[in-house]
């Protein structure tokens, strides 16, 4: 995996002839620039594609996944780019829209373990036909939930971020009344009542 420092490569992805029409609702003429919103957010590739993260503000991220057909690791490279983003960056959730008719689209997103929370009826027009469009959001708190707070808290230190670490170690203790990971940090145990 590696950052990109354009938008060359991920766009090469959007103009591929088979990714294309997964991407480009009917009725919209001309090319989807990714130029025009690389600024705003976080490419990461991988071999075969990658993400594109638009910044939404207040730690959420919007992903865009670009891969080329015959892709076979995609869930490892979401696997990864979950970790950058949660452990290596200020993000806290990650959003994605995905239309119904692209089932491999979606049950990969349910395989990275994102909520579904919402569905747009008809929201997106491809080859004549009006499909849904499915909601999905991965939070923080759920994703680092299978390894724990501690492992987080040392993979953002590994990433250079060890004060987003230390902040998710203490919400988690708070949320979920484990103030035993506090010990030694400098934070006040709360009084067992």
């Amino acid at each position: 995996m590696r950052v990109a420092e354009s938008p060359d490569f991920l766009q090469s992805v959007i103009d591929h002839p088979k990714v294309r029409p997964w991407i480009k609702p009917d009725g919209v003429e001309g090319d989807i620039p990714l130029s025009a919103i690389f600024s705003q957010g976080i490419g990461l590739e991988f071999e075969t594609g990658g993400f594109f993260f638009h910044a939404l503000g207040d730690g959420v991220y919007e992903v865009h996944t670009l891969f080329l057909p015959g892709t076979t690791d995609a869930l490892d490279c979401c696997k990864a780019a979950a970790h950058f983003m949660f452990c290596g960056t200020e993000c806290t959730r990650i959003v994605t829209k995905v239309p119904a008719d692209n089932i491999p689209a979606w049950k990969l997103t349910e395989k990275m373990g994102f909520r579904a929370d919402q569905v747009r009826p008809a929201a997106f027009i491809r080859g004549g036909v009006a499909h849904d469009v499915k909601h999905y959001s991965l939070v923080m708190d759920d994703w680092m939930r299978d390894k724990g707070p501690q492992w987080f808290a040392q993979q953002c230190e590994l990433f250079g971020n060890a004060s987003k670490g230390a902040r998710g170690l203490h919400r988690w203790a708070v949320m979920y009344d484990e103030y035993q990971l506090l010990e030694g940090q400098g934070c006040p145990q709360q009084a067992q009542s």
